[in-house]
């Protein structure tokens, strides 16, 4: 019999020609113990005392006498055991393992987001949008929101709620939260509506232009001064002037870059339709003076989509895909 351990596994000098994240990898993250036997093709995972089997070249994994099945099989390449990306929401989760976003690491040294204010949309008395089943979005999105929190936070990165339950906050109090923090992003989850049923897919909201009737706006101008009062300047004049130019201009270009990363890359990873980045004028998202996507999870009137949303395998998917985004951006 044949035997390998976790970090004794070595790896190809070249990337393998598989989709997929090393398993030593993964077990490395989260310190989890495993051996693969050469004979069987059986990788045994354990973690405090808990224990799960996987046969290399099946998408099946047995936890105790519970069959979980993942997108596709795990792999062997070389010496190198693969696993797709699920594996860790689909798995770990069973051991009790919070996973933070598959295949990302963190370097502190240059990461560009440290706060990122999450602001689930709607709440209270305002539903939102409705499914076709009844699914409320303010319940669906606050769901998500606190999942992306959790991610977030698993790898240092702070998160401010706009809201933690199901209550009303107001467009204005949500934006003046990432004008009275340090906050560097501020990024709002929704789920949308459309009276054509058959539409699905996520979509993500930027201001694209320089408006200036947005920079004219009431609410703006006040989160300026909120701003610069907190950064208590010499002349507050001349900060204000500097953040009315630079700071909207490096807004418009940052949230674009988010925005296309999102897009594309988590809609791939959430195995659903792209359908782009938007131009918008959203309040919460032309009144902040930060980058700001708003991102739109699915259609609660398409009825799969829905049907997805209600799923909490899949709210937690749609959250570590949006989380991975963020990430990517903070690390670029």
């Amino acid at each position: 019999m044949m035997v390998l351990h976790g970090c004794a596994a070595p790896r190809p000098s070249l990337p393998p020609p598989v989709t997929g994240i090393a398993l030593n990898d993964v077990c490395n993250r989260y310190n989890v113990t495993w051996q693969w036997d050469g004979v069987t093709q059986v990788v045994i995972l354990e973690y405090k005392g808990s224990k799960a089997k996987a046969l290399v070249g099946s998408n099946l994994v047995m936890f105790g006498k519970e069959r979980i099945q993942l997108s596709v099989p795990v792999k062997r390449v070389n010496s190198t055991i693969y696993v797709p990306e699920d594996f860790e929401s689909k798995v770990l989760e069973r051991f009790g393992i919070r996973p933070g976003p598959p295949g990302i690491a963190v370097s502190w040294s240059r990461l560009k987001v440290r706060t990122v204010v999450i602001d689930p949309g709607h709440g209270g008395r305002d539903p939102g949008a409705k499914g076709v089943s009844g699914s409320l979005e303010k319940n669906v999105v606050l769901d998500i929101s606190k999942r992306i929190k959790s991610i977030l936070e698993n790898v240092g990165i702070k998160v401010i709620m706009t809201r933690h339950r199901d209550e009303y906050v107001t467009l204005e109090e949500r934006t003046e939260m990432a004008s009275k923090t340090d906050a560097d992003l501020f990024l709002s989850v929704h789920a949308n509506a459309n009276p054509v049923s058959s539409i699905q897919g996520m979509e993500v909201y930027v201001v694209k232009t320089r408006n200036k009737q947005d920079l004219e706006e009431e609410q703006r101008n006040k989160n300026e001064k909120i701003f610069v009062k907190r950064m208590s300047p010499r002349d507050p004049s001349l900060v204000k002037g500097i953040i009315t130019d630079m700071m909207y201009q490096s807004k418009v270009a940052q949230s674009a870059l988010l925005a296309q990363a999102m897009a594309s890359q988590a809609s791939a990873y959430a195995d659903t339709s792209n359908r782009g980045v938007r131009p918008c004028r959203f309040f919460v998202v032309r009144n902040t003076l930060i980058p700001a996507v708003l991102v739109e999870v699915g259609f609660l009137t398409n009825r799969s989509e829905e049907k997805k949303l209600k799923s909490s395998v899949y709210r937690q998917r749609m959250a570590e895909a949006i989380a991975r985004s963020v990430v990517r951006y903070a690390n670029d």
